[in-house]
């Protein structure tokens, strides 16, 4: 298998070159490239294209959320990981409606810094453990409990469509794994979003997590 391109972007020199050094003799992994803002990246992205982008949250210029955004869209491949000392809620909730598929606080080390790409390589979320419990308790604050949230019935398509989306999925990647048209696939969304009674995709991720459909 070749190795998974990696590209970071982060505005101090000495957390680039700590993340860099980690992929030293790595195998499966490279650090492909590095930039310090957004205008660097979208320059940089011209001439290579990376499979995963680490993302910090403050950065000169547009912030990682608006980066993600304009990723998300123009490079709907590249698979979108904050790496933040922010690990506050309103950070997370941003991070995952943004795009991002993973969120890796930075004091993570090298073993589940690893650990946590090779998740997002085999498509899954990873959220590093220095933030479950800031997720947990975010989960905790919603209006239904574990419980009340098992009970509600979803069909095992709709589950399907759950887990896809939870995983950062855009409605044609999942129109196309499951061999059914977009616009099926949107209408899956609206009646899941309605049966669960949520608003946003955000809400989706949280209830694949607190009912085990996907993992952190």
């Amino acid at each position: 298998m070749a190795k998974t391109k990696v590209y970071i972007v982060d505005d101090h020199k000495i957390v680039i070159d700590g993340i860099a050094s980690f992929f030293i003799g790595n195998t499966d992994f490279e650090l492909m490239g590095s930039a310090n803002s957004a205008q660097d990246l979208l320059s940089d992205l011209k001439q290579k294209i990376p499979d995963v982008l680490l993302l910090d949250i403050k950065l000169p210029g547009l912030s990682g959320i608006q980066i993600a955004r304009i990723i998300t869209k123009e490079y709907p491949n590249i698979k979108i990981v904050f790496l933040s000392a922010n690990t506050d809620e309103d950070s997370l909730n941003q991070a995952i409606s943004s795009g991002g598929v993973g969120y890796f606080s930075k004091d993570i080390d090298e073993e589940e810094f690893f650990l946590g790409l090779e998740e997002i390589r085999n498509n899954k979320n990873y959220y590093s453990k220095g933030i479950q419990s800031t997720l947990f308790n975010t989960f905790s604050k919603q209006s239904k409990t574990a419980t009340e949230y098992r009970d509600e019935i979803l069909s095992n398509r709709e589950i399907e469509v759950v887990k896809l989306f939870a995983d950062g999925f855009s409605f044609k990647e999942i129109a196309k794994q499951l061999g059914i048209s977009a616009r099926t696939v949107e209408s899956h969304k609206k009646n899941i979003l309605s049966k669960l009674k949520l608003k946003t995709t955000v809400d989706l991720v949280k209830y694949a997590i607190l009912n085990g459909i996907i993992s952190i």
